[in-house]
C-alpha cells in the first residue's frame, strides 16, 4: 500500500525553527506510510529542499508573497488542490494566509485541516499587525489545532481547544560531545581559556540582535574572555546592520557571524552559554537543543516559561541589560552531563513526537476516507 500523503503548508522552507521542526518530523516518521509534501508561499530556493526531494517529498511554490497578487494565488490555490485528490490532510504552520487556502482546501474537498501555533506573539511593526488581522481567521477554518506550548495555543486559537505537541529533537545527536568541542573551537579560533556565548536564529527583529550586542558589549568591558558567535540567516540588509552595530560596539573582532550551518550540534558543543533575548517566541527548538546538550542558557522573560526542563535555564528580564551582565558574569559555565536524559523524560524526544502526528495522520486519513 502507498502511504498517505499529508500536505504541509509553510511561508517557505529555509533554515528556522519552526521548519527545523518540521524537518525533524519528516525525517522520522514512517514514511512508507506517512509521506510529506510541501506547499510554499515564496518561489524561490530554500535550505531544506534538497533534502525534502530526497526523503520523496514533493514542493509546490507560489508567489503571493513576492508578488501580494492574492487572485494568481487564489487560482493556483484551486487549480493545485483539485490535481491532488489524494491530499486528505493538510497541516498548515502558515497562520495569516490560512484565511485563504483553508477555504480553498475545504472547497476542494480536503476534510482535515490541521492547525500549528508556533509562537506566542507577533512583530511590534505594521507586517505583525497585519499578520495578527490575517490570523484571526486561522481556527475558524480548522477541524484540529496543536501548538508548541499552552501559551502559544492560546494565543492563535484563544478558547478552541488544541493540542500541545513538543517540540522534539534527536536528543542523542545533540548529547555534548568534548572531540567535536575541540575540533570546532580550532577551526572558530576560540583560544583557550576563552567563554564562547552563543546564539542560533534568524537575523530578523524578533530575535533582538541589537539587544544582544549591546549586552555582549557590556559584557566585554567586564571580561575580555568573551567571544560570541552567531548562526542563521536572514536578509542580507539586516545582517549588515548587525555587522555595523558590532563594529560601532567596537567589538565586531569578538563576534563570529557563521551564518546558515548542518553542523549546529557541533556548535553546541563549542559554546559556553547559550543566549536567547528574543522580543518574543513559542517555545524554540533552538532552546531545547542547546538545554539537550547541556548549556547554561540565557532567555529573555518573553519565552514561555514551559521551555525549562534543566535547571541551566534563566529567565531574564527583556530590557535590563545589567541584569544579563550580573548573571553571565557569575555564571560558572559548567554542562548538565545528564540534560539528554533530562530532555527524554521531559517528552523533547523527536521519536516521541514523530509518532504522536503519524498516529494522528493515520487514524485522521481513516476516519475520512471511505
Amino acid at each position: 500500500m502507498a502511504p498517505i500523503r499529508v500536505l504541509q503548508v509553510m511561508p517557505a522552507m529555509d533554515a528556522g525553527g519552526m521548519e527545523t521542526f518540521v524537518m525533524n518530523v519528516y525525517r522520522t516518521v514512517d514514511r512508507d506510510k506517512v509521506q510529506f509534501d510541501f506547499l510554499y508561499h515564496y518561489d524561490k530556493p530554500c535550505f531544506f529542499d534538497d533534502e525534502i526531494t530526497r526523503l520523496g517529498g514533493r514542493i509546490y511554490k507560489t508567489t503571493v508573497r513576492q508578488d501580494n497578487n492574492l487572485p494568481r494565488y487564489l487560482r493556483d490555490l484551486h487549480q493545485l488542490f483539485a490535481a491532488h485528490p489524494e491530499w486528505r490532510i493538510l497541516h498548515g504552520h502558515y497562520s495569516g494566509f490560512g484565511m485563504f487556502y483553508n477555504p480553498a482546501a475545504k472547497k476542494a474537498g480536503i476534510p482535515v485541516r490541521a492547525g500549528h501555533s508556533h509562537n506566542t506573539a507577533y512583530e511590534p511593526n505594521l507586517v505583525g499587525t497585519l499578520d495578527k488581522l490575517m490570523s484571526s481567521r486561522f481556527s475558524a477554518g480548522l477541524t484540529d489545532r496543536f501548538a508548541c506550548s499552552q501559551k502559544s495555543g492560546e494565543m492563535l486559537f484563544g478558547r478552541d481547544p488544541f493540542t500541545v505537541v513538543h517540540n522534539g529533537i534527536d536528543t542523542a545527536r545533540f548529547a555534548p560531545d568534548p572531540v567535536r568541542r575541540a575540533s570546532l573551537r580550532a577551526a572558530l579560533g576560540v583560544a583557550e581559556g576563552e567563554i564562547l556565548l552563543g546564539h542560533v536564529g534568524r537575523f530578523s527583529a524578533q530575535k533582538n540582535h541589537p539587544g544582544l550586542l549591546k549586552i555582549f558589549a557590556a559584557l566585554c568591558a567586564q571580561d575580555p574572555r568573551m567571544r560570541l558567535v552567531l548562526l542563521g540567516g536572514g536578509d542580507a540588509e539586516y545582517v549588515e546592520k548587525i555587522r555595523a552595530l558590532a563594529q560601532e560596539l567596537q567589538i565586531d573582532d569578538r563576534v563570529i557571524f557563521a551564518g546558515v550551518r548542518s553542523d549546529i550540534p557541533a556548535f553546541y558543543d563549542a559554546m559556553d552559554a547559550f543566549v536567547l533575548p528574543s522580543l518574543f517566541e513559542g517555545l524554540p527548538v533552538v532552546l531545547v537543543e542547546a538545554q539537550c546538550a547541556g548549556l547554561p542558557c540565557f532567555v529573555s522573560d518573553t519565552v514561555d516559561p514551559d521551555a525549562a526542563f534543566t535547571d541551566r535555564l534563566h529567565f531574564l528580564p527583556l530590557n535590563d541589560t545589567a541584569a544579563w551582565v550580573a548573571a553571565l558574569g557569575q555564571e560558572s559555565f559548567a554542562r548538565d552531563a545528564d540534560a539528554p536524559q533530562k530532555a527524554l523524560a521531559a517528552g523533547y524526544d523527536i521519536r516521541t513526537t514523530a509518532e504522536f502526528l503519524q498516529n494522528f495522520y493515520l487514524r485522521r486519513y481513516k476516519e475520512v476516507t471511505p
